[in-house]
C-alpha cells in the first residue's frame, strides 16, 4: 500500500505531469493521487488539446492513455516527441490488456514506458519515481530504436563482395547493426511519383530466425506502410516517394534498429537518369 507523503513546501516546485486522453474515471483516479503524493497534474482530456498544453507548459513526463488506434496513438506521440524531445523516455502509456500488436510494437519503437490498467496506481508511482525522480538508471539503459549504419550505398562506392549487384534503374544500400545486415533496393515507379523498396534481412547467426520480423516504414507524420519478412528475411513495401523516410525493424523483444533514408536524394539527377534509361 503506498503512504501519502507529506505536502510539499510551496518554496519547492513540485512535479508536474500531463495526462491525455485517459478517461473520466482514470482521470480522477490519477489526478488525485498524484496531489496526494505531492506532484501536479493537468489533464488533456483528447489528444487534440495535448499540443497546446505541451507548448504552455513544462512538464516532468506524459502519462497517455492509447486506446485501441495505433494511427491517433502515433500522431500524438509523435507530436510530444517534436514539441518536448526532453520527454524522451518519460512518456508512459497506459493500455488495455486487449491492445494489438501494433500498439506494443508502437510502444517499442518510441521506448514507451508500459502501464497497464490494473493495477495502475503502484505502476505509474514506480515508473515515475524511475523515469523523473531517478533517471539516470534509465537514461543508462538499453534504449528500444538503434540506429544502423550504412556499409555501401550504388551511387557512391562499387559492391563489396557478397552484396547482391543492383539494377540501373535502382538503387542498392546496404546497413549494418551488430552482426545484422539489412540489404536494401529502392526503385521509384516512372512518372508516377511511387517508390518501392526490396529487402532483405542477414544475420552471421545461422540458427537466428529471420520470418515475422516486423518492419515499419515511416516518416515524420507517422506509419506508411507495414509489412513482415518472410522465412528468408525479405521483405517488400511500397509508398509514395517522400523524401523524409526511415525503415524500422523488429530484431527481437523491444529491440528495433531503424534504417535512416533521410539521405535518398529522391530528386537527385542521377536516380532520374537512371529511371528515363540515360
Amino acid at each position: 500500500m503506498l503512504q501519502p507523503k507529506q505536502p510539499e513546501a510551496s518554496s519547492v516546485q513540485r512535479r508536474k505531469i500531463l495526462l491525455v486522453g485517459a478517461e473520466p474515471s482514470i482521470q480522477a483516479l490519477v489526478s488525485t493521487f498524484l496531489t496526494t503524493m505531492g506532484w501536479t497534474c493537468t489533464v488533456a482530456p483528447d489528444t487534440e488539446k495535448a499540443p497546446s498544453a505541451l507548448q504552455e507548459e513544462t512538464f516532468d513526463a506524459v502519462v497517455i492513455d492509447l486506446g485501441r488506434s495505433e494511427a491517433d496513438a502515433e500522431k500524438v506521440v509523435l507530436k510530444i516527441e517534436q514539441i518536448r524531445p526532453s520527454l524522451a523516455g518519460r512518456i508512459l502509456a497506459i493500455t488495455n490488456g486487449d491492445a494489438d500488436r501494433a500498439i506494443f510494437e508502437l510502444m517499442e519503437r518510441h521506448d514507451l514506458i508500459q502501464l497497464s490498467h490494473e493495477p495502475l496506481l503502484p505502476q505509474l508511482w514506480l515508473a515515475l519515481q524511475e523515469s523523473v525522480v531517478s533517471p539516470r538508471a534509465r537514461e543508462l539503459s538499453h534504449r528500444a530504436m538503434q540506429p544502423a549504419r550504412m556499409i555501401f550505398d550504388s551511387f557512391r562506392f562499387p559492391p563489396p563482395a557478397g552484396v547482391r549487384s543492383s539494377s540501373s534503374a535502382a538503387r542498392h544500400m546496404a546497413f549494418q547493426h551488430n552482426k545484422t545486415i539489412i540489404d536494401l533496393s529502392i526503385e521509384l515507379a516512372k512518372g508516377a511519383g511511387g517508390m518501392s523498396l526490396t529487402g532483405q534481412v542477414l544475420d552471421h547467426d545461422k540458427n537466428r530466425k529471420l520470418d515475422s520480423l516486423s518492419v515499419v516504414l515511416v516518416n515524420g507524420a507517422g506509419t506508411l506502410a507495414r509489412t513482415a519478412t518472410n522465412e528468408f528475411g525479405e521483405f517488400h513495401v511500397e509508398c509514395d516517394g517522400p523524401q523524409e523516410l526511415s525503415l524500422e525493424i523488429r530484431l527481437g523483444e523491444r529491440s528495433w534498429v531503424a534504417v535512416s533514408l533521410r539521405k535518398l536524394a529522391l530528386g537527385d539527377n542521377r536516380m532520374s537518369n537512371r529511371l528515363a534509361g540515360t
